[in-house]
């Protein structure tokens, strides 16, 4: 069996199980229809010696290889299962024409609507089915009296209207059924694969700033620093402090409080928008930067607007001996791909630069040389 779905599947990959399972029926069913057409010719030649019918058989198996042909080299699944079913479709009328309803050879037309329905879909295969059985009742009912000698009767037509349209039906309910399954199984999936991203998300991000977290600050800085060394670039790291923010959070409250985190989050997002770059929040009032260039003065100065456009926030801070709005300090450090440096040095040299721009007054930024 595995070595027939190997034959069958010829290492194709497929987007979702409906489209594998189309493929395989579609795929197998006319390597053994080909079997059937090039068994029958030869039966018919041989035993029967109908050349009508051998005729027939010889044609649907030349066209259904080359149905096969196409779907192996294109892959087009939904293209080749419309020209299996209008060539099978044609093969079974042609052939009730010239058989009639000797030796029930009306029982071959059920394969009609379960290949149909199950290559196309229950909509398209439903379509193709009704087709096909208003052109042979149709057929049908003209030939009472002619068929099997005069014996084909109005009866016979009737169990046979009744017998294919209770099988199509059925076949019908089943594909909805699997369908829906499919369906609905899709929709599990998409939510699994939602709640993962979110989970995701949630593991490296910040819940209060939606900034990435200290967490995702210590799995990406070595990865950055490595891709920085070896693209020829420089980084600059930048560590932003809220000044006297313990004095806001207990004059205004820590509702306030949050929401000047908040503030100053979007501040530094919207400032630092690049997709190669990174903002964090360290924890408390405490934010860092990650910022990846060919010219790290022209960065320097960027990074540096971050005080003012704090400040230019306006929002108001009552305990501040610096400024009657809050403000921010921050300490940055740029290092090229030529130089000796890493994570903890960047850091350590960051928290210096901090040091100094706090000791200096705040409400500043400063570099260290």
């Amino acid at each position: 069996m595995n070595r027939l779905l190997r034959f069958i599947n010829l290492n194709t990959r497929f987007k979702d199980n409906m489209t594998y399972r189309h493929f395989i029926l579609v795929n197998g069913i006319l390597v053994v229809i080909i079997l059937f057409f090039i068994f029958f010719a030869l039966f018919n030649y041989f035993i029967l010696h109908r050349p009508d019918i051998t005729f027939l058989n010889t044609i649907a198996a030349i066209i259904t290889l080359l149905i096969l042909i196409h779907l192996t080299t294109t892959n087009n699944i939904t293209f080749t299962a419309k020209l299996a079913t209008i060539n099978l479709m044609v093969f079974l009328l042609a052939f009730i024409y010239n058989v009639g309803s000797e030796h029930f050879s009306l029982i071959w037309t059920i394969f009609l609507p379960t290949f149909a329905i199950f290559a196309n879909g229950r909509k398209l295969g439903l379509y193709f089915s009704l087709l096909f059985y208003a052109l042979l009742f149709t057929m049908a009912y003209m030939y009472i009296g002619v068929w099997d000698k005069g014996n084909w009767a109005f009866q016979d037509w009737v169990r046979l209207v009744s017998a294919s349209s209770l099988l199509t039906f059925g076949m019908y309910l089943n594909e909805s059924a699997y369908e829906e399954y499919d369906r609905q199984l899709k929709l599990v999936r998409a939510n699994e694969q939602r709640l993962m991203l979110e989970l995701s998300k949630q593991s490296i991000t910040d819940q209060l700033t939606n900034l990435y977290n200290r967490r995702y600050y210590d799995t990406v800085i070595d990865k950055v620093i490595a891709t920085a060394k070896r693209h020829k670039k420089c980084i600059t790291f930048f560590i932003l402090d809220i000044d006297h923010f313990k004095r806001y959070n207990d004059y205004y409250g820590h509702k306030k409080g949050d929401e000047v985190l908040i503030k100053v989050a979007h501040t530094l997002k919207k400032h630092i928008q690049r997709e190669d770059d990174f903002v964090f929040r360290l924890g408390g009032e405490e934010f860092a930067g990650i910022i990846t260039s060919e010219d790290k003065e022209k960065t320097q100065e960027w990074i540096a607007q971050l005080c003012d456009a704090v400040e230019k926030l306006k929002i108001e801070h009552k305990k501040s001996h610096i400024s009657a709005y809050l403000t921010v300090s921050l300490g940055m450090v740029s290092k090229c791909s030529d130089e000796d440096f890493n994570a903890n040095s960047l850091y350590l040299d960051a928290d210096k630069a901090l040091y100094k721009a706090k000791s200096q007054g705040r409400n500043r930024c400063k570099t260290l040389a």
